[in-house]
């Protein structure tokens, strides 16, 4: 019985890898998810490019779609951000200020669908709100009449607009305005945003109040934002988002000044920020001492340090995620070129390290982004920009532990900055998570 089990993986395997090489369409059945790589340099042009990957639904294994390597419409591309509704992906191109969607095809093949020059410089993070109404991205500079590098940073909110011809497809809207401009200012150097849910409620704690369940327009949304400004220690700035339109207001606590903002402690170099599926958490790397800082979340935004924090990491965290459960939090810790695994308390936030193996080498060197596919959960895909690979590993979704995936570090990508995973909803076995 046990040879018969064995040869009927192997078969399905051989199965997958056959048809996701370009002998005929990628399966639905034995892929339940798609990968996307940004890679900072392309083959064909100076732009860079992305990487399609089938993920295999009984290994994790990454598999390469026949339509690999797209070129993206802008030099050095840093941030990707997926729709919740899984049909879209946004990508920011760094060195030439610009935006673009794509739209998702059902074989996983990205097809461009629209170029947006930004109003700011130099963009370097992006996020999405979770009902897919708006889009934010953080820029280095803004634009002046003075000079074409100006000022501190800001953000660029866009109102996502569904297109109505069912594919699935949201546009780009215009940018929403704030004071005449069309951005929202923040502080020096802004490097990331996160965006809360809409309802920010764990079942034991409730950052909205009762009336936010039945009458979502009464909720209170809200957008984190990290600068790297050497001058202070307090680079982790709150907004409460206006759900109806998309606009940004400043938490008690948070000063935007013209050339500074101030807000919350994040270390001496913040490098990345991410809020727990409920949205009752928020976490920040600090790369340059090596720790996380954790905070929970009241009422307006207002956050509490964790009172057993800040937690150690590895050497030099330059990223960080959170599985969809929200049961387990891991860095990349990009010296040690390893993912550090800890367990997230359900009642108080607090991290502590999995037990057993805490630390999982990369495989690779100088790990730039951790995703975890949100169809079953478990499998973890690594962005080794170095060695221009992508390392795979199965997360345990009881204990948090990592186990390498078959056949990992997987090539194909050249200089990664960064990845995202969508779900295959055709797939039988796949289970989106809640947002």
């Amino acid at each position: 019985m046990k040879f018969n089990n064995v040869a009927r993986i192997s078969a399905a395997l051989l199965l997958s890898l056959f048809a996701c090489l370009g002998f005929t369409a990628c399966s639905r059945d034995y892929t339940v998810g798609f990968l996307y790589v940004l890679n900072t340099r392309s083959t064909t042009d100076p732009n860079g490019s992305i990487s399609e990957f089938g993920i295999d639904y009984q290994t994790g294994a990454l598999l390469s779609l026949p339509t690999t390597l797209q070129t993206t419409q802008g030099r050095n591309p840093v941030g990707i951000v997926v729709s919740h509704n899984q049909q879209n992906v946004y990508v920011i191109n760094h060195d030439d200020s610009n935006l673009e969607s794509l739209l998702i095809g059902t074989d996983g093949k990205l097809y461009p669908q629209k170029t947006t020059s930004l109003d700011g410089i130099f963009p370097t993070g992006i996020a999405m709100s979770a009902d897919d109404a708006y889009l934010y991205v953080t820029f280095t500079y803004r634009k002046t009449t003075a000079t074409a590098n100006s000022g501190p940073g800001g953000v660029e909110v866009f109102k996502m607009v569904p297109r109505g011809d069912g594919s699935g497809g949201i546009d780009l809207g215009a940018p929403v305005s704030s004071a005449g401009v069309p951005y929202f200012p923040v502080g020096v150097a802004p490097v990331q945003v996160a965006v809360g849910p809409n309802i920010s409620n764990d079942g034991s704690r409730t950052v909205n109040p009762a009336s936010c369940v039945t009458t979502p327009s009464s909720c209170s949304s809200f957008v984190y934002v990290i600068d790297q400004d050497g001058t202070t220690l307090a680079n982790l700035l709150v907004f409460t988002r206006d759900i109806g339109t998309g606009a940004m207001t400043p938490v008690t606590g948070v000063t935007v000044g013209p050339t500074q903002a101030t807000g919350y402690l994040s270390g001496v170099t913040a490098s990345s920020v991410a809020v727990a599926p409920r949205g009752v958490f928020v976490y920040v790397t600090d790369s340059a001492s090596n720790q996380i800082i954790g905070y929970t979340v009241g009422s307006g935004g207002a956050l509490t340090a964790m009172t057993n924090g800040p937690f150690a990491t590895g050497s030099l965290p330059v990223n960080m995620t959170i599985d969809p459960r929200g049961t387990f939090l891991y860095t990349a810790d990009q010296n040690d070129n390893a993912i550090s695994s800890y367990v997230i308390n359900s009642a108080s936030g607090s991290l502590s390290a999995v037990s057993g193996t805490a630390k999982a080498l990369t495989q690779g060197t100088q790990p730039t982004c951790i995703t975890i596919e949100n169809a079953l959960g478990v499998y973890m895909y690594v962005t080794n920009f170095l060695s221009n690979n992508v390392s795979g590993f199965q997360l345990n979704s009881t204990t948090g532990v990592l186990s390498k995936i078959r056949n990992s570090p997987y090539p194909g990508v050249s200089s990664p900055t960064c990845a995202a995973a969508i779900a295959n909803a055709t797939h039988p076995s796949a289970v989106q998570s809640i947002q």
